[in-house]
């Protein structure tokens, strides 16, 4: 799914965002969705390949359930290559979650299915956060 979209330049106050989701028709909408507002963001279906490429990323979005590891096994990678980016997990099936969302790069958890409007809010309260230092 990666090579499907192109490589953007990080704009001013844009974030580089990257969408895991084992659905590819979902990671690439959403990623299309949040280039149209500006973001610099790839689609990603397999854990292994946005992990390789993290470290380009301020932002991942990444689904919970997933068959090569969970979101927040993802996360926990991600953090011990010393990513120190945000984390907004989304999930369609939330009651499966059996162990806490608690890691110090979560920022926020989504319930599938949302509006895109609904995520990109989130991303700007994220990016808001950010840019405070919070």
């Amino acid at each position: 799914m990666e090579g499907n979209l192109p490589d953007l330049p990080r704009r001013e106050h844009r974030m580089r965002i990257f969408i895991l989701d084992d659905q590819p028709g979902l990671a690439g909408m959403l990623a299309l969705s949040l280039r149209a507002t500006g973001h610099a963001a790839k689609g990603f279906t397999s854990a292994t390949e946005a992990l390789a490429a993290i470290m380009e990323a301020d932002l991942l979005v990444t689904d919970f359930n997933m068959p090569e590891m969970t979101g927040l096994e993802m996360v926990r990678r991600a953090y011990d290559q010393g990513w120190r980016g945000a984390v907004l997990i989304i999930s369609g099936a939330p009651k499966q979650i059996r162990e806490p969302l608690d890691h110090p790069l979560i920022r926020m958890a989504m319930v599938k299915p949302f509006a895109t409007s609904e995520l990109i809010e989130a991303i700007a309260l994220i990016e808001e956060e950010n840019t405070n230092g919070s």
